[in-house]
């Protein structure tokens, strides 16, 4: 007789069934997780967002102002929202400022900056020069914040009252400029940094081949930070109406100056005048609350700036214009191709550059760049194509963010108009390449190369000693490239050769001094390179157009969700925080990422060494 046999799975297949088990439940989690946040997305946001009617319009940037944002993962920024701040793009601050001037609802200005990673010089000053125009107007500006770090500070001081935290503090330390040195490790490393190089400042190169900085360059960077220095102090003391020698005192002798307040960094700012009162973030929200109201929360009566511009909608453009006038932004290191974010990329930026070209209602570009430079090649290859734009027929105006230098200032070269701000970081025009070969490295632990090459250049590798015609070569390339770029400036400028040779060498120069010196033509923002563009073109009105890389639906779905994931926009973050573990986690991602991401066919870079060691240089923070 037989027996049916009931079958049970062994006990391995047991564990893969509930591994299974576990898989799909987790799975289903993260789907229904997503759609959680997709209807998030769709339903909340800023449709239903109103104006206060004699409310308080606020300030509170987070993240590091920049000139255009790049693309924030939302799973991070959902994670860990204090860590991956979205940046925060200037043109909305800006334009949130100017149309609040002449709104009846907008009865004051909360400027918060207890969120703010990093601003740089030139945009804390646009934004303070904002700042005082809305209060030509008769409205108020009222500053917050648990401590005031010297670039935030910047923008503080154009306020009408600047509280601070009991406990906060007001540092300002200056502007330094200072370098790591690397010739003592290569010589114990037996590494071999062959260094080409055109121009007496060119100083990206020195740490390789030096243990300290040298005279010259000491001495052009003593005078950037200097001249830097100056234009910061005179802002400060005119806006806060603070005594010259008084200001040098806290700046210059805080040490001795704490000795009045007994160690009380608060006390001794508001002694100082920098802070006009000590207040809690209850006791600010209250003397803010006192001033235009309450809401049914018990909070004061305000809108984020974000949500303000979205609420206005898009600015309305003139009835009859009689032309568009096209606007480019690029930002970050110069490379030749590739997407990665932060990067000017050239073949990226020339196809933005010929589709103005091909727009038959655009008849004139105003490109705002802020970069320190990069690739020579792919300079030159963004150059050429706005130069066919302008045999087009169609003006181009450089409008210069914090940093335009190097291949930024290549860019620039044969504009037919370069504006550029007083605290621009430009010129550096120069040249260098570099080839490190590992040839006594390796023959320090028993490898040698060897082996025939049909030439003498056949030796251009790495583990090779270089040639005494292979460095002649690359000697007489990096020469040939900056001539080049010098006879550019020349021709651009409408300048002597000689003259600009004079200003070359690789020196950085502030925008107010190159336009002393010819090398940009007018002092402003982009409002200013904007009317110069009209003017070239001959438009009385206008409108402007902005041109971008195209953004797929996904990454559009994602910049949104990642903007319905910020943190709410009203209120004092409270609490205080040391900035330079982020700062300096910031700093070292992106020299990562440029080092990375540097592509020149020829290995010949126009990059400003100071322009990414100041404050608020491109890809890096300034505090």
């Amino acid at each position: 007789m037989n027996q049916t046999r009931e079958f049970r799975p062994g006990r391995w297949a047991r564990i893969g069934a509930a591994l299974t088990s576990v898989r799909l439940f987790i799975s289903n989690l993260f789907f229904f997780v997503f759609l959680l946040i997709l209807l998030v997305v769709l339903f909340a946001g800023g449709g239903g967002v109103k104006i206060p009617d004699g409310g308080a319009l606020i300030l509170n940037p987070g993240g590091t102002i920049v000139e255009q944002r790049s693309m924030v993962d939302p799973f991070t920024r959902w994670l860990n929202p204090a860590a991956s701040a979205p940046d925060t793009e200037l043109g909305t601050l800006l334009e949130a400022l100017e149309r609040a001037r002449d709104d009846a609802r907008i009865r004051l200005v909360v400027l918060d900056l207890d969120n703010l990673q990093g601003v740089s010089t030139a945009h804390a000053d646009t934004i303070g020069q904002a700042l005082e125009a809305f209060r030509a107007t008769g409205k108020e500006v009222i500053a917050y914040g648990s401590y005031y770090g010297q670039q935030p500070y910047l923008m503080a001081s154009a306020a009408d009252a600047v509280y601070m935290h009991p406990l906060g503090q007001l540092l300002l330390p200056g502007y330094r400029l200072q370098n790591l040195y690397f010739q003592s490790l290569l010589e114990r490393l037996k590494i071999n940094v062959h260094v080409f190089r055109a121009g007496e400042y060119k100083e990206f190169v020195e740490p390789y081949l030096r243990n300290d900085m040298s005279p010259e360059v000491r001495e052009a960077n003593a005078g950037l930070v200097a001249d830097l220095w100056t234009h910061y102090a005179r802002r400060v003391t005119e806006r806060r109406r603070i005594e010259p020698d008084r200001f040098e005192r806290y700046t210059q002798f805080l040490d001795q100056a704490l000795a009045e307040t007994d160690g009380d960094l608060a006390r001794l700012a508001v002694e100082y005048q920098l802070v006009d009162e000590l207040l809690t973030p209850d006791q600010a929200r209250v003397r803010i609350g006192d001033k235009v109201g309450y809401d049914p929360n018990g909070d004061y009566r305000g809108i984020g700036f974000a949500d303000y511009v979205r609420a206005l909608g898009p600015r309305p453009q003139p009835a009859d214009v009689a032309g568009q006038i096209g606007v480019i932004t690029a930002e970050g290191p110069i490379v030749a191709s590739g997407a990665a974010r932060g990067m000017i990329a050239a073949d990226q930026l020339i196809d933005l550059i010929r589709r103005v070209r091909d727009d038959t209602t655009v008849r004139a570009l105003v490109l705002r760049l802020d970069t320190p430079g990069g690739s020579s090649f792919a300079s030159e290859l963004i150059r050429q194509e706005l130069e066919l734009l302008q045999v087009a027929g169609k003006p181009v105006v450089v409008s210069m963010g914090p940093v335009a230098a190097s291949g930024g200032y290549w860019i620039a070269s044969t504009a037919d108009a370069i504006v550029a701000e007083p605290t621009t970081l430009t010129g550096s025009i120069g040249v260098f390449g570099i080839f490190p070969t590992f040839e006594n490295s390796l023959g320090a632990i028993g490898v040698s190369s060897d082996g025939v090459a049909t030439s003498s250049l056949g030796d251009m590798d790495p583990f090779s000693a270089l040639s005494a015609p292979a460095h002649q070569v690359l000697q007489a390339s990096t020469e040939h490239v900056y001539r080049r770029f010098v006879n550019l400036v020349a021709r651009g400028r409408d300048l002597p050769v000689e003259t600009v040779g004079a200003l070359a060498e690789g020196r950085v120069w502030l925008g107010a001094t190159a336009a002393e010196r010819g090398l940009v033509d007018l002092l402003g923002d982009r409002g200013v390179a904007v009317a110069r563009a009209a003017e070239l073109a001959g438009l009385d009105t206008y409108g402007l157009k902005p041109f971008a890389p195209s953004v797929s639906p996904g990454e559009l779905f994602l910049q949104q969700l990642v903007d319905n994931l910020a943190l709410p926009e009203q209120g004092f973050a409270g609490g205080l925080r040391n900035p330079a573990v982020g700062a300096l986690a910031r700093t070292f991602a992106a020299d990562w990422q440029l080092l990375g991401a540097l592509d020149d066919p020829q290995h010949l870079y126009a990059l400003c060494a100071s322009c990414l060691g100041l404050p608020g240089g491109t890809g890096r923070p300034g505090l």
